[in-house]
C-alpha cells in the first residue's frame, strides 16, 4: 500500500485524504441522472465497506470493486459517445483508483485495521474525483443534449468545485 501515487492526484487514494462520513446531497449531483444514481449507490457502497466488520471486510471490498468498475464503465461509455477530450486522463484516474483499492483486498485478510485506514480515505477521494473529473464530464454531457442529462447547474457546480480546490491549495 506504500506504492500509492503521491498525494493530490485525483486518481489515487492518498494518505492525506481521510475525512468524516460524506452523505449524499443535492450538492453532489451532476445533473446527469445515470451518473447521479450510480454515484449515490457508490457512496452507499463505500460507507457499507468502511462500516463492515473484520470478518466481512474482504467480501465488501470485492463488492465495492465491482460497483466502482461498473460506475467507471458507465462513465467511460459516456466519454466514448462524446469523443471526450480528457478521456485518457479520466480513464487513467479510474485505473489508479481501482489499483489502489485492489491493494486493500489482500490486506483486509491479514491486517483489517490497515485496510480500513485506506478505506476511510475513499469518501474524500470520491469528492475529489467528482469535482475534478465527473463534473466536467457532466458539463460535456449536458452541452451535447444527451438524453440522460437534465437542465442543471453543472457548469456552476464545476466553477464551485474549482473555487473549492483553489481555496484548499492556499
Amino acid at each position: 500500500m506504500d506504492s500509492l501515487p503521491p498525494p493530490g492526484e485525483t486518481g489515487a487514494i492518498d494518505k492525506e485524504t481521510a475525512m468524516q462520513r460524506l452523505e449524499w446531497s443535492a450538492l453532489l449531483e451532476t445533473g446527469v441522472a445515470e451518473m447521479d444514481a450510480s454515484h449515490r449507490a457508490l457512496l452507499q457502497a463505500i460507507h457499507a465497506t468502511i462500516d463492515a466488520d473484520d470478518g466481512s471486510l474482504g467480501a465488501r471490498i470485492t463488492e465495492l470493486l465491482a460497483a466502482l468498475a461498473a460506475d467507471f464503465a458507465e462513465e467511460e461509455a459516456l466519454m466514448d459517445q462524446l469523443y471526450y477530450p480528457t478521456e485518457h486522463e479520466h480513464r487513467a484516474a479510474h485505473r489508479r483508483a481501482l489499483e489502489a483499492l485492489q491493494h486493500a483486498l489482500p490486506v483486509a485478510h491479514s491486517d483489517p485495521a490497515e485496510a480500513r485506514s485506506l478505506l476511510e480515505r475513499l469518501p474524500r477521494w470520491f469528492l475529489g474525483h467528482l469535482s475534478a473529473m465527473d463534473l466536467p464530464l457532466a458539463v460535456a454531457v449536458e452541452s451535447t443534449s444527451h438524453p440522460h442529462s437534465q437542465p442543471s447547474s453543472a457548469r456552476l457546480r464545476q466553477q464551485l468545485a474549482q473555487l473549492l480546490q483553489e481555496q484548499q491549495s492556499i
